[in-house]
């Protein structure tokens, strides 16, 4: 009888360690799967952050662009300019040679 016992306890005990051993395996595969997940959403967060940056630093230069441009747009050059072009007006002492 008292060997009968130890069999069903060693059959519990190592019926527990397999169940343990499942879920444990299960638990393992879980995290694998969401670290490779949490991967490609890190490469795809990357990706979209770089693409940012490089619009940012578009708009940066189209900005700097435009800074410029409005500081020739009220700069005497820019008024003779104009002028020479879209008035034909010259200095005095300047000769304008046309083509025929």
């Amino acid at each position: 009888m008292a060997r009968k016992r130890r069999n069903n306890r060693r059959k519990k005990t190592s019926t527990g360690r397999i169940y343990a051993a499942a879920i444990t395996m299960f638990m393992i595969g879980v995290m694998v799967f969401q670290i490779f997940r949490l991967h490609s959403e890190l490469k795809e967060k990357d990706a979209q952050a770089e693409a940012l940056q490089e619009e940012l630093d578009a708009a940066e230069q189209r900005q700097k662009e435009l800074d410029d441009y409005e500081n020739y747009v009220g700069s005497d050059q820019y008024v003779e300019d104009e002028a020479r072009s879209k008035l034909g007006l010259t200095k005095p002492d300047e000769i304008i040679f046309r083509e025929e």
